[in-house]
């Protein structure tokens, strides 16, 4: 047999055009046992992942059904649950297709084959259980129901839950029970309210379930509670920057006034939402909630009429998207005739996406070409960019990279623009969202060409160091870069003995604190705002007093500006998540550079992520019975990371590096900040491991002067049930204890030159600056303190907006969090290292010691004592000093543990705190 016969993508397209038939195909997938090899093996798998990533971008169930069947037929030599997967993946393409009958013998199918991984066997059973739901099925739903609400229990997945509980919830409704369903939905919304930002792919909206609960209330006749929670969806789809969802959460709601008798009202409502949909360019949405159909309209002089048949067309059927080409067409037509240009510019966009879809790419991309001239002229910004965005995709399509890079300038420039002018935070993490797609791909071209003339010099070697050297930059614009704000503006303050200064500078940080807070849950930002631009004229007047210009910007840091603030031996890694794989650029101290592109994409890495995080709770939480098979998951998932990316890193490291490392500067960027970095020390001998948030960061904190001999102060657990805490200090070193409450610990912390916290910590993915470390409960609440459910729930935090917008740390060497989760940051596009460690490092701390995951307490002490003994001894290397104590905690025999913190209630091991668990959960951010 040729390579052709064994390459799955051949074989798939001869297929899908009719040269080869699917059985034929699928007895020669299956291959003969006796020609694997690791080779084939790799290759294979390879091919896999890319027939996935076709399945899921199927645009009919025909093709999504035949590739589905082929790729479980080249699966045959693997285990079963990547036939489980590649099944799942099938099915999921289907039901998006509304094709439910062969998507629900799939995953019976699948759930069969995934016995060993519980997780996804989870999600295809709830997807079954999806099916049974809009198949009408309802007995079989009902048998099955309570089985996979207990296994989402059991494994603790509120997505799987929630969605399990909202088709429970409307099967019940169907069958009449509208009363037991709105119990059923309420508890669903409960639940989908606890699934943390980076799972929220395969789950429905927050505005969704908010809907779905109106529907189910509105059926029960509780008109007023489903007018409440249709305002509630409308504001979260709003939040979440969906206005046709808001718009059809409006129009409902005029319904529901119907229902009332207040027709006038709903008349007016269904007017408004059918207006928010034409502007969003939904003429068939508009036609219809003003009572036609768009599909049954035949009056083919009515104004529109080729506009609505185009859109149903291209939205409904993408794979006659030719079809709508002549109708395309005539809406240019209409639209010059009518002189209305954004009409022109969307109808010559939307000609582009029809060649697209056709398959035509040159013809989308005169199209897409035009349509960005058109909306030029007429000054509209985000069709500019939103349409420049889609002529890259086209370019890089037909491989013209050099192109698209061009293209990508103008857009960015502009983003930036608006981006600049934003007063806010807020407002510029949302332009930052706006620009993460142009900036994704940017990135993405720039790898792809260093690499390419970097291997055939093509396009001459001279050109090539410069492309790391600019990924360098767009890393950081890339960001939001609020903290490279933070950080310039701490460094004026510092410049400046004036008090008041420093006071301003709170005053502003508190209002932006407040304005995230208000943004991320859903409350009304007119008063937030005006409290900030007050804030920002004060710090404007207390500067001039000063004598100060405080002109504050988030420009990148230049790479030399970089590299001169790199020590001999000293290595920087920017790390950035484009869709399909992290790039990795690297630079030395000499200005040695290199980019690399590690293929690894959105969908696996937030995949790997939740498995990284749920082996590591179920390990630390796991039975005696269950230890070691939850021990083996565990280390088996930071394994895979070893020989993946941190692989890939220590390749481009070596690039860079004649020697060794002894130092790694890593900026991750949005889910990548989740990852163990000081994994990467065991490839480098004598190499320590530090985080950046950006690496912009490193000259500016590099510029704070911390020596660290004011007092160093303790804060202990005020809940008294973490039994090790007070072995995390030697006494010699003479720590001064702060009581663990909020006015004390704002009035003690700007003098000291050490802080160690040793308590609970909270993270709040909805709300990261909500996110705390336990303290003792205040007298006087806080508006950026604890919610005040959280309050009433006897949970007190010291949070990430109190210590942005109440502290300065002027004197602050070292902060450490010895608390589960002190880490974690929000994910965010904007890629905002919105933390406990970046709030600390925002108010002035030079360096902070933080966990990934929940701490072992008695791990955590002898770690922490061996790190506080090193520190004082080093006070210099606190990255050094943490390396000293992962090594020293991972050899400490079991007897010796035992005697040091008088207790045998240990893991059953010898060492006990050898795993991967106990020595990476702490990491270290800063520049020692």
């Amino acid at each position: 047999m040729d390579d052709k016969g064994y390459t799955v993508a051949w074989m798939v397209t001869d297929v899908l055009e009719g040269r080869l038939s699917l059985p034929e195909a699928k007895q020669r997938l299956k291959g003969d046992p006796k020609d694997y090899n690791l080779l084939f093996h790799e290759a294979r798998r390879q091919e896999l992942m890319e027939l996935m990533d076709r399945i899921g971008a199927a645009s009919t169930a025909l093709h999504a059904l035949t590739m589905t069947e082929l790729g479980v037929a080249a699966a045959a030599l693997f285990p079963a649950e990547t036939r489980g997967y590649i099944l799942t993946e099938g099915a999921l393409r289907l039901i998006a297709l509304d094709d439910p009958a062969p998507a629900f013998d799939f995953l019976e199918r699948a759930v069969s084959a995934l016995e060993a991984d519980e997780p996804i066997r989870l999600r295809a059973s709830r997807l079954r259980l999806h099916i049974l739901a809009l198949m009408s099925r309802h007995e079989e739903f009902r048998r099955d129901c309570p089985s996979v609400v207990a296994e989402a229990e059991r494994l603790d997945s509120p997505v799987d839950l929630s969605m399990a509980l909202m088709d429970q919830a409307d099967v019940t409704a169907e069958t009449g029970d509208a009363r037991t369903a709105l119990d059923t939905v309420r508890v669903a919304r409960r639940v989908r309210a606890t699934v943390r930002a980076h799972d929220e792919g395969p789950v429905y909206s927050l505005a969704t379930f908010a809907y779905r609960h109106a529907l189910i209330a509105r059926q029960a006749g509780l008109f007023e509670e489903t007018v409440e929670v249709l305002e509630e969806a409308r504001e979260l789809a709003f939040s979440a920057g969906d206005p046709a969802q808001a718009a059809r959460m409006l129009r409902e709601s005029g319904r529901t006034w119907e229902f009332l008798g207040e027709r006038e009202r709903s008349a007016r409502m269904v007017e408004q939402a059918a207006a928010a949909a034409e502007r969003l360019g939904l003429h068939d949405w508009a036609t219809e909630w003003r009572g036609e159909s768009a599909d049954g309209v035949d009056d083919r002089n009515e104004e529109g009429w080729a506009w609505r048949r185009a859109s149903v067309i291209i939205q409904r059927q993408p794979e006659h998207a030719a079809e709508s080409v002549p109708l395309l067409r005539m809406c240019i037509a209409e639209a010059r005739r009518l002189h209305h240009p954004a009409y022109e510019a969307d109808a010559r966009h939307a000609l582009g996406i029809a060649h697209g879809l056709s398959g035509n790419r040159a013809q989308a991309e005169v199209a897409l070409r035009t349509a960005v001239r058109v909306a030029e002229r007429n000054g509209d910004t985000l069709r500019v960019v939103r349409f420049r965005i889609d002529l890259v995709r086209n370019l890089i399509q037909q491989t013209k990279v050099h192109q698209a890079l061009m293209e990508l300038a103008p857009s960015i420039e502009l983003g930036e623009r608006l981006r600049a002018q934003a007063a806010t935070i807020e407002l510029r993490q949302s332009v930052a969202v706006v620009l993460a797609e142009a900036y994704d791909a940017e990135v993405f071209v720039t790898v792809v060409l260093h690499q390419v003339e970097s291997v055939d010099g093509s396009n001459g070697t001279a050109e090539s160091p410069s492309r790391p050297r600019l990924l360098l930059e767009l890393g950081q614009r890339a960001r939001a870069a609020t903290m490279t704000e933070a950080l310039r503006v701490g460094e004026v303050v510092e410049a400046s003995a004036d008090q008041g200064l420093g006071a301003a500078v709170l005053r502003l940080r508190a209002a932006e604190a407040a304005l995230q807070l208000a943004a991320a849950e859903f409350r009304g930002l007119a008063q937030p705002i005006a409290e900030r631009e007050h804030a920002a004229g004060e710090l404007e007047r207390a500067a001039a007093s000063a004598g100060r210009t405080l002109r504050v910007n988030a420009d990148p840091v230049p790479a030399e500006e970089l590299a001169g603030a790199l020590a001999p031996g000293e290595v920087l890694v920017d790390l950035l998540a484009v869709a399909a794989a992290v790039t990795i650029t690297c630079l030395s101290s000499d200005g040695s550079t290199t980019s690399r592109l590690f293929k690894w994409d959105g969908r696996t890495r937030r995949r790997t992520l939740v498995r990284l995080q749920r082996a590591r709770r179920e390990y630390l939480n796991a039975h005696p019975d269950d230890l070691h098979e939850t021990r083996a998951l565990a280390e088996e998932s930071v394994s895979r990371l070893d020989a993946g990316l941190f692989a890939a890193i220590a390749r481009a490291v070596g690039e860079v590096c004649s020697k060794p490392p002894v130092r790694l500067f890593v900026s991750p960027e949005n889910e990548l900040f989740q990852l163990p970095y000081w994994r990467l020390a065991g490839l480098f001998a004598g190499c320590a491991v530090s985080v950046l948030p950006t690496p912009g960061a490193l000259p500016l904190l590099r510029a704070r002067c911390r020596d660290g001999r004011r007092p160093w102060i303790s804060v202990s657990d005020p809940s008294r049930t973490l039994r090790h805490t007070a072995r995390d200090i030697p006494e010699s070193l003479g720590y001064q204890p702060c009581p663990p409450e909020t006015e004390a610990l704002l009035a003690a912390l700007p003098g000291a030159g050490r802080i160690h916290f040793a308590c609970h910590g909270h993270f709040d993915p909805d709300s990261a600056y909500r996110s705390g470390l336990a303290v003792a409960p205040s007298s006087v609440p806080d508006p950026l303190g604890a919610r005040e459910e959280q309050r009433r729930a006897g949970l007190e935090l010291f949070t990430a907006a109190q210590i942005t917008g109440r502290l300065l740390l002027p004197h602050c060497a070292l902060v450490v969090l010895s608390a589960c989760d002190s880490g974690l940051p929000r994910h965010h596009a904007a890629s905002e290292f919105t933390s406990l460690p970046g709030a600390f490092l925002t108010a002035g701390a030079r360096n902070v010691i933080a966990s990934l995951w929940p701490a072992h307490d008695a791990a955590a002490a002898l770690l922490m004592n061996t790190f506080h003994t090193e520190a004082a001894t080093s006070p210099t290397s606190f990255s050094a000093a943490l390396a000293t104590a992962r090594q020293r905690l991972a050899s400490i025999s079991r007897t010796e543990a035992a005697t040091l913190l008088g207790t045998e209630d240990l893991p059953p091991f010898d060492p006990p705190f050898a795993d991967s668990v106990y020595t990476d959960c702490f990491q270290h951010y800063g520049v020692d």
